[in-house]
């Protein structure tokens, strides 16, 4: 007779023995030998694991041990303790699975040279189709920015075949030719300057004396970010 419901609970052999104990009742080893098939040393480390677990007791008479089996109850009050058990360790192996979800990579890279590599890095993994979403950059570095980095890589972006989706100010609508798979909409608010989504990763560019930028690889960042855009682009005009 097997009970695949307590394998959660007991081994094979420990489930062996407990079943023969309940229809045996109070015995002796030799029975509980008998029925289960066991070899003596194999049963005797069994016996013990179960009065470790609390499903087997013993009576001693005269010097001979006399084996019998707990109440099957016990399976319930042992699953509520572990159920218990369980709850209180829950919260301590999300703060793991939290830890290894928010751990983030983040690269620098200096200079014009540097952000052309930072860019192309972060499509180099890219399929066809993905969705690249990219906050535009400000006025006052609009002009040398494009031309330097921003119209290249939109070319190498265009040759992946990435579908892009870009957020910009109203004030340099028109001031950029359009480019085939990319999409851009326009706003009057300030928006994150010179950063991109795509992926799991962001870059992020500061046009400043050392022009600077980072590559953070974070899922749950670039998913913010990404969440960001979206809400940005259903109020954005064309």
């Amino acid at each position: 007779m097997v009970y695949e419901e307590l394998n959660e609970i007991l081994t094979e052999n420990e489930k062996q023995v407990y079943l023969a104990l309940l229809q045996l009742g109070e015995v002796t080893a030799s029975p509980i030998l008998e029925k289960t098939g066991l070899q003596n040393s194999v049963f005797y480390r069994t016996i013990h694991r179960l009065m470790e677990k609390g499903f087997v007791y013993y009576i001693l008479k005269g010097k001979i041990k006399h084996f019998k089996a707990n109440s099957p109850e016990l399976f319930i009050s042992q699953l509520k303790e572990r159920t218990e058990k369980l709850k209180e360790i829950i919260p301590k192996l999300k703060e793991f699975q939290k830890l290894s979800e928010t751990k983030a990579e983040a690269e620098v890279f200096i200079g014009v040279k540097g952000i052309i590599a930072m860019y192309n890095l972060l499509i180099e993994d890219s399929k066809p189709n993905e969705k690249y979403y990219f906050f535009g950059p400000t006025e006052e570095v609009f002009t040398e920015t494009m031309a330097k980095v921003y119209i290249p890589f939109r070319k190498f972006r265009e040759e992946r075949k990435i579908e892009v989706y870009g957020l910009m100010k109203k004030s340099l609508k028109g001031k950029v030719n359009r480019f085939k798979r990319t999409y851009e909409k326009y706003v009057d608010f300030l928006l994150p300057p010179n950063m991109a989504i795509f992926q799991d990763k962001i870059v992020m560019v500061s046009w400043g004396e050392i022009p600077t930028g980072i590559l953070i690889k974070a899922k749950d960042i670039a998913e913010q970010y990404r969440e960001l855009f979206l809400e940005i682009w259903k109020i954005a005009e064309n």
